[in-house]
């Protein structure tokens, strides 16, 4: 039912979208839904497709709802749908053929019907003849946009089912044929709304593209906002993102989880500089170590993104970029003190000279928290050393690590005083950059991730230690000619892990590889369109091969005020070293996770700017769940989620700007028929800037979450966590060169847990000062 729905959304929106006559996919949507849809549904999805865009056309025009033209259009296309039968098990030659019987029959009844309607040719054998004469050059765009629409369509479905590897070339070939055909054209010029420092995003595409291009919905936080809101942590910045639930488990530092549009918690892929950080040992990552001093912008694209990345990126790709080094000495000294025991300081410095730059960080935080055990302390540092050699070629060299220490004060009614939690990550990388020529560029990233998490209980004398590593190495290659641009790259990932306890060795140097290729193109077209293709091929050193497609389209209207975008594609996760080999939970024959998503939105630009919605729909197969039958990890789960997000970031005023979001998900187990946990079906947010007096600035922020099923945290049975409030408050004052500045969290001290059994953080409060030089 949700593919069909998705087909008459799509099948409407070829026709609202401006577009060449009669260059309307909607033979090949008609052809595809008579051959991979129930009988129940294949006939009303390309006929409520024409019914709504029809009511949309033809409003306030007086034109008849009931013509023997329309008649003849919509029995063309319940026609096509019988044909479709025809298609089940098709091959490429076949369907092609099918395809233009599909539109050769189009052609001849609605021709037929507008020679006998009206009077413009004569009612005679002749004047047949020359209607058909009149519409051939209709014919030829009725017959490219089905044979492009079947090609798609049943490439995507070949694609989603795993079949042959060939099947993907055919999309492929299907999707560069359009774009490159679609280059040859002339895009009309438009001029680019800035809204709130979005205009160009890194992540969403393989190379940096403006925002108003983009098929996907994405967020950009950046070093502005992060400063105007005081946020110190990432996960803070992260809760005033529409479609994203984050969710930790208690006080500051306590694991920290991140629901992109109600995927699971490890279907979201972290990334910083184009490193990417999801352990290798158990997938996900946890959220509550990233801190903000070093953070100069981050990314969230929501959506399936293995066609780029490939494995993790299921739900969505959060991006941090790290603040890079400038012409001369700047940087920034904050200390600050507070309740709860909270106490940090953090400093910022760069310089740069000639071709090189040089930027680090460092910080040192601690919270002693409200609770017995939990208590947090961290320390982080960065440096970046830059080379720009040329004009065409940078070359850097990049240095993370974090040092911390948890303790872990377990659930209300089964406390545990002393059990606690150790952790140190690291990261190198080395980017390079080069542009041989101003139509081509080459980047290649190598670079290796560290962690090592530990667990201590001193009362029933356990420790365990693990050591997990990855290397990872990514080639790209892109070409730009014209409005055409495509992208090529390559990809390999080696994790090892190394884990054990006092009970003995869990983990020796179990490895697992995985590498892929892939490639991306993106055109411009005459109108306002932009669209972007994609595919990606992921070969496991364990579970076998995955294929990733992606396609997006864009259209903005002539006066830069519309946005309507539309995108799907298919992602998988690769099943971990731990979930692979860990003893006695371990399953070596674990396949890939898998979901297939589509996406619709629109956005509207206004000055300092932009109103959002989208609604997405995703299919989760294959989930990795543990069977307490077998007693290990096995391919079981499938799930479904469905929602609408919604986002209006403002600048209202020179002194005044306003972020609101608010997203309905409605997410469901598909083995259970139980709603997920910890996804709620409501969550809304509204923050505000406000500079009173010159200097002084003000920031509000309220978060309302809805009520979420979850597990007890001593039973294990279900339960409902109720909704709560959250309100925040961020002010400050500059001077020339210092600020003072407050923070207070929680402002009403509201009671509430985000997951059951952990209280959340009570009324925090804290102050400090900002120097900057």
């Amino acid at each position: 039912m949700t593919t069909a729905v998705l087909l008459v959304l799509l099948g409407a929106l070829t026709r609202l979208l401006p577009h060449p006559p009669n260059f309307v996919p909607l033979g090949g949507l008609a052809l595809y839904a008579g051959a991979r849809l129930p009988r129940r549904h294949a006939f009303w999805v390309p006929l409520a497709s024409m019914a709504i865009s029809d009511l949309f056309i033809d409003f306030g025009t007086g034109r008849p709802a009931v013509t023997l033209v329309r008649v003849a259009v919509y029995g063309s296309f319940a026609a096509i749908v019988g044909l479709g039968t025809l298609a089940r098990r098709a091959r490429t030659l076949r369907l092609s053929g099918i395809a233009v019987c599909g539109s050769v029959l189009f052609f001849i009844l609605t021709n037929f019907a507008n020679w006998v309607q009206f009077s413009t040719y004569p009612h005679t054998p002749v004047g047949l003849a020359l209607c058909y004469v009149a519409a051939v050059p209709w014919f030829w765009n009725t017959l490219t946009a089905d044979l492009l629409g079947t090609f798609v369509l049943f490439g995507v479905d070949a694609l989603s089912r795993r079949q042959l590897a060939r099947s993907g070339a055919i999309l492929l070939a299907a999707l560069f044929a359009a774009s490159g055909s679609a280059s040859l054209g002339q895009t009309q010029a438009q001029t680019q709304p800035q809204s709130v420092s979005e205009s160009v995003v890194v992540t969403a595409t393989a190379a940096p593209e403006p925002q108003t291009d983009l098929g996907a919905a994405t967020t950009v936080i950046t070093r502005e906002e992060i400063q105007k809101r005081e946020f110190r942590t990432v996960a803070d910045a992260l809760r005033s993102v529409p479609g994203l639930d984050l969710v930790q488990s208690g006080d500051s530092g306590a694991i920290a989880s991140v629901f992109l549009r109600g995927s699971n918690s490890n279907h979201a892929l972290l990334m910083v500089d184009g490193v990417r950080m999801n352990s290798p040992y158990f997938a996900g990552y946890d959220f509550s170590t990233l801190t903000t001093e070093n953070v100069e912008r981050i990314e969230i694209v929501r959506g399936p993104f293995s066609a780029l990345y490939g494995s993790d990126a299921m739900g969505g790709v959060i991006q941090i970029f790290t603040r890079a080094a400038a012409t001369g000495l700047t940087g920034r000294a904050s200390l600050e003190a507070g309740n709860a025991g909270q106490r940090q300081g953090e400093v910022f410095a760069s310089a740069g000279e000639g071709i090189w730059g040089l930027s680090g960080s460092f910080r040192d935080g601690r919270v002693g928290g409200d609770r017995v055990n939990s208590d947090w302390a961290q320390k982080s540092g960065t440096a970046r050393i830059e080379a720009r050699i040329s004009e065409s070629l940078h070359a850097a060299f990049e240095a993370g690590l974090v040092d911390g220490e948890a303790g872990i004060p377990g659930p209300v009614g089964g406390e545990t005083p002393h059990e606690r939690s150790p952790w140190w990550e690291e990261r190198l990388a080395l980017p390079v950059s080069w542009k041989p020529s101003a139509d081509h560029d080459v980047s290649v990233l190598v670079a290796n991730v560290v962690s090592k998490p530990q667990f201590e209980d001193p009362d029933d004398d356990f420790f365990s230690s693990t050591r997990a590593q990855s290397t990872q190495t990514r080639i790209g290659d892109t070409w730009s000619s014209g409005n055409n641009r495509l992208t090529g790259f390559a990809t390999y990932e080696r994790s090892k892990v190394d884990s054990g306890s006092n009970f003995g060795v869990d983990l020796d140097g179990q490895t697992t590889t995985i590498w892929g290729v892939g490639a991306e193109d993106a055109a411009k077209l005459p109108g306002g369109f932009a669209v972007t293709g994609g595919l990606r091929y992921d070969r496991h050193s364990q579970f076998g091969s995955a294929w990733s497609p992606r396609a997006t389209i864009a259209w903005l209207s002539p006066d830069s005020l519309w946005k309507l975008r539309a995108s799907g594609g298919s992602a998988f996760r690769a099943p971990t070293v731990g979930e692979l080999y860990f003893p006695f939970v371990g399953n070596p024959n674990l396949k890939a996770e898998h979901s297939v998503s589509y996406e619709v939105g629109a956005e509207r630009y206004v000055a300092g700017g932009r109103i959002e919605v989208s609604g997405f729909w995703s299919d989760f197969r294959d989930l990795i769940v543990y069977d307490f039958g077998l007693g290990q990890d096995t391919n079981v789960g499938r799930a479904r989620t469905r929602g609408v997000e919604t986002a209006w970031r403002q600048d209202l005023a020179p002194t005044f700007s306003l972020d609101v979001g608010y997203t309905y998900l409605d997410v469901e187990d598909r083995d259970t028929g139980l709603a997920l946990i910890r996804r709620p079906r409501h969550r809304a947010f509204v923050g505000a800037f406000w500079m009173p007096l010159p200097g002084l600035s003000v920031a509000p922020r309220v978060l309302y979450v809805g009520s979420r099923p979850d597990n007890d945290a001593l039973t294990g049975a279900r339960v409902e966590d109720p909704s709560h409030v959250r309100v925040d408050l961020a002010a400050r004052y500059d001077f020339k060169a210092v600020s003072p500045y407050i923070r207070l969290e929680n402002l009403t001290d509201r009671r509430y847990e985000e997951v059951d059994g952990y209280p959340a953080p009570r009324l925090r409060f804290a102050g400090g000062l900002e120097a900057r030089f």
